[in-house]
């Protein structure tokens, strides 16, 4: 304890088993910036939930709107020393004669210095914690999440957590209430049940879709949710104000990736002429062309015995579902009953 007189004040500190604990965050420019901004926006601390094996053991991160920023621990080469005032008595316990003075309450050896990480994909993730939705109506009996809750529990800022549930065409149900990844092969009957509806009612694909087309495109009478089949026009699409613009390359990777999971769900082996031509028939009569094996991610393919066409590292996610740990939901069923009430 040091003193420098009753005009400057008197300086303390707290015994070590008497102090706070504190941590010191050093803000970089940009996130001090948000911070002091007009309109500041909320930094979140967030870690990752037990998903992914060792990376649960990750450290924490902070996270603005759409971007994430690791938290490094650095050692400070002197101490640092977290202050409050106090009142040092001069003469007795009369407040008049109480000199202002200083005391430290805590002390910290390092600080926090948070770093901005590269965009990071949330598909691990999300495949980590969503059940998977299957052609038949079937999901693994995984526990069931709201959208928010599943990103909440990734370690990833909203923005890149929506970037991968758009691109995994996720969706979000009232009955039951929860979320579900769709498995390719659901994905690949769903957009083939779109290209039928779109011929049946003259929905020209390659325009932008407004509400009412979308509804259209949207069939009820399915046996999956019409959730799904709006997720999956999302995940090929760009927003424009009010309508829906499917981008043909995205539409047609997507559609050949998702017909070689489904082949390969199913055990059944396509040529390459056979591959093609089912490929062709899923897109709209101008973007046929775009069936190309070329235009497939090379690590996602591979030619087994000189014709035949193989999906490379399918994920589990279009796994088939073993009957034991699967729930039913028949969504078909809720419709037809509400049919015959009405």
């Amino acid at each position: 304890m040091s003193s420098q007189g009753h005009e400057a004040g008197k300086f303390s500190i707290l015994p070590e088993e008497s102090r706070e604990q504190f941590r010191l965050l050093e803000l970089p420019p940009d996130l001090l910036a948000i911070l002091t901004s007009s309109e500041p926006q909320p930094l979140i601390f967030k870690s990752p939930r037990n998903l992914l094996g060792s990376l649960s053991e990750a450290e924490a991160v902070i996270c603005t709107t759409n971007a994430t920023y690791s938290i490094r621990q650095v050692n400070t080469s002197n101490s640092l020393y977290i202050c409050q005032p106090t009142k040092a008595d001069v003469e007795g316990d009369n407040d008049d004669t109480a000199a202002l003075g200083l005391q430290a309450i805590a002390q910290n050896d390092f600080t926090l210095q948070p770093n901005q990480v590269k965009a990071t994909s949330a598909v691990p993730y999300i495949r980590a914690v969503l059940p998977t939705y299957s052609s038949t109506g079937s999901y693994q009996s995984k526990d069931l999440l709201s959208r928010q809750q599943v990103f909440d529990s990734i370690p990833l800022s909203q923005a890149e957590c929506e970037v991968s549930w758009r691109d995994l065409a996720c969706f979000e149900t009232q009955e039951p209430s929860g979320c579900f990844q769709p498995s390719s092969t659901a994905k690949a009957i769903a957009w083939k049940s779109v290209i039928g509806q779109a011929a049946a009612s003259g929905v020209d694909l390659m325009a932008p879709l407004s509400r009412d087309q979308i509804s259209i495109l949207v069939d009820p009478n399915e046996e999956w949710p019409p959730e799904l089949t709006r997720a999956l026009l999302t995940s090929i699409s760009t927003i424009e104000g009010d309508t829906l613009v499917i981008d043909a390359e995205r539409c047609a990777v997507s559609t050949g990736l998702d017909l070689l999971a489904a082949a390969q769900q199913s055990r059944r082996t396509l040529r390459k002429a056979e591959f093609l031509a089912e490929w062709k028939d899923l897109l709209p009569e101008k973007w046929r062309g775009l069936a190309e094996l070329e235009k497939l991610p090379r690590d996602q393919y591979s030619i087994s015995d000189g014709d035949h066409v193989l999906l490379v590292g399918a994920s589990t996610a279009d796994g088939p579902v073993a009957a034991a740990e699967t729930k039913k939901r028949k969504w078909h069923d809720k419709f037809r009953a509400s049919k015959k009430a009405s």
